[in-house]
């Protein structure tokens, strides 16, 4: 693999190899991310100063004509919450950059004025782009296509968010995301506007006949694979009334697990009415992704990508909101803006209820009545964040932050872990989850141990309600996603795929053996050298834990009893089949069987 470096003080590009010897340990993505941001970023730095390292990785496997190898990862240090920051993006930019040369990107310093970074046939430059400075994503994008004039290219921007170093913002890809964690900041802070790539070339297969056999396999078993079965027709819309009818779709910012409106925010509501076609991923025959417009209403003309599962949720029924206007509309702001619609929607949602209980008034709020279910305020409010505008710029320091400065106990409502807030699953009935939550290395992220058999009952025998045995099961479920994650596997395309196959591919490709034992401790690798990477920075047993609601406020699961979380039963399991000690540090044994012995 062949990596870009860029300093954008000196405004210096070099090359540099990856050995065999790290991606046997690491794979890609994910993973050389994190080696290498363990390696060579010191402890302590200012996330969004000029120390901090901003780093993007594809794998071996991506662009490799593989069912969903899509997804590019970009690795720093959250401004968010001060963790390792791992946030993947799918559609086609991580496969054109490997086309155009470069299989992953490492950007140091802050350069002087804005520019953008050209990628095209294994020549790279730095330009400058002052003009496009204050431009939304999808302004950028067509202006830099106009500008260049590629036949094929492939653009990764910030919009204002990440300009105004908006502690969510994300890095856009036409309707695909960088969005947890901050990125987008990060990439603004070092004034870097966007990322173009354009190429012709394929990357290298060792064998090529094994590997066209394997990809074939795995293909002609997707037809009746558990990913096409679950995302193919409606994609993560269709959680929507699975979860509610579970008690697990968080409401009016997780005050309780079910909405009443949920039919009208649903999927079926929302492709009757407004999709107009489905879109897809490079390579992904799972095709879980839509188009969505508005021809005339409240908010105009909208004609926008998605929106997902996590947007119907984080503006319908967390906001209190029945408008399916108004969710497209928010989507589509988010989108230009480039801010995450999770953490977007959710500080949102703790302004509301902090409106709603007298912590703050119209005084605060510019004067409108930020209360639940008041849409075009909740529209709006995305504007200002986006601009760092009014009471805008505080919800623009996320949850934790704003919190601590309303203060008056607004502590209690903020749903977030380690600052980053918390996605559209309810905890309390679903225990794993919960764990995941706490857990997470990058903060309150649902999809670095995406609990499926639990939150979507695809195993019926798994009682979601019980404490028992979940520690080895989240423990198996990271570990698995953060093989996939560094392959640059789409979570939700590899569902059901068996770890055989992933072995056979990554060794066809790369002419490195590999078998599935040593993919799933790859795979434990990445999980252990991430919370070494937490520990140095400071984070303890304390930061795993879940916001006082989830703790402490029970709510009534439909096996008929009261639920909260025991986050501490949960954590000493947890640690114990990690093989950590009692304050979640791993002991030296597991740092030697799995080669990080010089790091612990």
């Amino acid at each position: 693999m062949k990596v870009l470096n860029v300093d954008l003080s000196q405004l210096e590009l070099t090359w540099q190899e990856i050995s065999d010897e790290e991606l046997s340990a690491y794979l890609g993505g994910r993973g050389l991310g994190v080696r290498y941001l363990y390696d060579h970023l010191v402890p302590g730095v200012d996330p969004l100063g000029p120390e901090n390292i901003l780093t993007f990785w594809t794998s071996p496997l991506v662009g490799t004509g593989a069912i969903s190898m899509v997804k590019i990862c970009g690795v720093t240090k959250s401004p968010a919450t001060g963790t390792i920051l791992m946030s993947l993006m799918g559609g086609y930019f991580g496969p054109e950059l490997r086309f155009a040369g470069a299989d992953g990107l490492i950007l140091r310093g802050v350069a002087t004025e804005p520019v953008y970074l050209l990628i095209q046939d294994g020549q790279a430059e730095l330009k400058p782009t002052g003009h496009l400075w204050g431009k939304t994503t999808r302004q950028t994008e067509s202006a830099l296509k106009d500008e260049l004039k590629l036949k094929k290219m492939h653009v990764a921007s910030i919009g204002p968010a990440g300009e105004n170093l908006v502690s969510f913002a994300s890095i856009m890809h036409g309707g695909d995301a960088m969005g947890r964690g901050g990125i987008g900041a990060v990439m603004g802070s070092k004034k870097l506007k966007a990322i173009v790539a354009s190429g012709r070339r394929r990357p290298k297969i060792q064998n090529p006949n094994r590997y066209k056999q394997t990809v074939k396999r795995i293909a002609d078993g997707y037809k009746e694979s558990l990913a096409i079965e679950m995302f193919g027709e409606w994609g993560t819309t269709r959680h929507v009334d699975g979860l509610n009818a579970k008690g697990i779709y968080p409401t009016r910012n997780f005050q309780s697990g079910n909405f009443e409106h949920y039919q009208e925010i649903n999927a079926e509501s929302l492709y009757d009415t407004y999709v107009t076609k489905r879109v897809t991923c490079h390579a992904c025959s799972v095709r879980c992704r839509r188009e969505a417009v508005i021809d005339h209403g409240r908010y105009g003309s909208v004609h926008t990508e998605g929106p997902e599962y996590e947007t119907l949720w984080g503006f319908g029924g967390n906001c209190g909101n029945n408008s399916l206007d108004a969710i497209i509309a928010a989507n589509d702001l988010c989108l230009e803006y480039g801010l995450d619609t999770i953490s977007t929607s959710m500080v949102i949602s703790f302004a509301m209820e902090c409106f709603e209980r007298g912590l703050i008034s119209i005084d605060h709020t510019d004067g409108v009545e930020l209360r639940f279910g008041n849409h075009e305020t909740m529209v709006e409010m995305i504007q200002k964040i986006a601009q760092r505008d009014g009471f805008g710029d505080l919800l623009a320091q996320g949850t934790q932050q704003a919190a601590r400065q309303i203060g008056g106990g607004a502590e209690n409502y903020a749903i977030h872990v380690k600052g980053l807030e918390l996605a559209g699953y309810e905890p309390r009935t679903a225990k794993g989850m919960g764990l995941g939550y706490a857990t997470s290395p990058r903060g309150g992220c649902h999809e670095r141990g995406y609990t499926l058999e639990e939150i979507l009952g695809t195993d019926r025998k798994f009682d979601r309600y019980k404490y028992e045995d979940k520690g080895a099961y989240v423990k198996t479920k990271q570990d698995e996603i953060a093989v996939k994650d560094a392959l640059g596997f789409c979570v939700l395309s590899s569902a059901g795929t068996l770890f055989t196959d992933l072995a056979e591919l990554f060794s066809t490709s790369t002419g490195i053996d590999m078998d599935e034992r040593s993919l799933r401790r790859a795979g434990e690798r990445i999980c252990n050298l991430e919370r070494l990477f937490n520990l140095r920075e400071g984070f303890t047993r304390r930061d795993d834990t879940l916001p006082k609601r989830l703790l402490k406020e029970a709510i009534m699961g439909k096996d008929g009893h009261l639920h909260t979380v025991d986050i501490e039963r949960l954590l000493d399991d947890y640690y114990a089949a990690r093989g950590w000690d009692g304050e979640g540090v791993p002991l030296p044994e597991t740092l030697e069987r799995l080669g990080l012995s010089e790091t612990g």
